[in-house]
């Protein structure tokens, strides 16, 4: 029996997946936050589960020859500073803004630092799909801050700064060339080595002092979602879409998060999005797609399929078949 290649639909499953995860991630983050736990609680959840599942491959494998300095860029990029940059904005905005904002920033950084650093200038697609991106952003930043007594705005900036933080684990990924898994077990198994003892050192006491009927339910909810979902699972079925697909194709699972977070934060946390805010994100939805090079993609395919579609038409004239 020869061997058969992977189905494209369970590579669109995979990245269906994933950008549920990813979407999801700030609706149920803000959902722990609004509770008993609090930003520390949780990213010593992630880390600690990540770290764990993720230490056989550092034990099996070292560092894989990745610099110490590139194990820094990444840790802060992916790991404590950037989980409680977002987890302290979740406090002060809508997690349908992390949503929108942190993967646009994201790409807009990716984008601006691989032009700087790698000298790969963005085409006219996507400097146009980047422009779309920032005003769709402005937008939905200018909304919180025109909301008199609001704080949102502060959120809005700190979801900005986990997406240059996020840009800078991409691009150190890229520049150092490290193996998605390896990565991520190095970003994980680092944060859990550094903060998890300091945490349980000075911040445990949060724990032992919530209420025990409600706080161990969301200690293993949080658990889940923050060290398993989010920490281990999202790459992994992110990776196999790509494996599957192609980077260009895996790529736009992506631009699913923001819409996906936004959609979701209405019935899970009761946010009603404005009509600023579906204005900002249909901006950088658009945005997404373009500047990941999508609509290119589509009309390669469609041209394709009309120069078959011709050649067979004009194979059957030659043989007069076609009345």
């Amino acid at each position: 029996m020869g061997n058969s290649s992977p189905a494209p639909t369970t590579g669109i499953l995979c990245g269906l997946i994933a950008a549920l995860i990813w979407g999801a991630w700030p609706v149920l983050s803000r959902l722990g936050v609004e509770q008993s736990l609090g930003a520390y609680d949780i990213t010593a959840l992630r880390f600690a589960i990540a770290g764990i599942i993720l230490f056989p491959i550092i034990w099996r494998r070292g560092f894989g020859g990745v610099p110490f300095k590139a194990i820094a860029i990444l840790t802060i990029g992916a790991g404590v500073p950037y989980m409680l940059v977002m987890l302290t904005g979740l406090g002060y905005a809508p997690a349908g803004h992390a949503g929108v904002i942190t993967p646009s920033c994201m790409l807009t950084f990716s984008a601006l630092g691989s032009w700087a650093l790698m000298g790969e200038r963005p085409n006219r697609s996507r400097l146009v799909g980047l422009a779309m991106i920032i005003g769709g952003v402005l937008i939905i930043g200018w909304n919180g801050f025109s909301k008199g007594g609001s704080d949102a705005w502060i959120g809005d900036m700190l979801f900005a700064l986990g997406g240059i933080l996020w840009g800078s684990y991409t691009l150190a990924n890229r520049f150092f060339a490290v193996e998605p898994l390896l990565s991520t077990a190095l970003v994980s198994v680092s944060s859990m080595v550094l903060f998890v003892p300091l945490y349980l050192a000075f911040n445990v006491e949060t724990l032992i002092s919530a209420p025990v009927d409600g706080v161990i339910f969301e200690i293993i909810f949080q658990g889940l979602i923050q060290g398993v979902f989010a920490g281990v699972l999202a790459l992994l079925f992110y990776t196999r879409a790509v494996a599957i697909l192609g980077a260009a194709k895996g790529s736009i699972f992506g631009a699913l998060v923001p819409a996906t977070a936004l959609l979701l934060a209405y019935p899970v946390l009761g946010e009603v999005p404005s009509s600023f805010e579906l204005l900002g994100l249909i901006l950088v939805s658009f945005g997404m797609i373009t500047a990941l090079g999508v609509f290119p993609e589509i009309q390669k395919i469609s041209l394709t399929s009309w120069e078959k579609r011709r050649r067979t038409i004009g194979s059957k004239v030659s043989r007069g078949s076609v009345s």
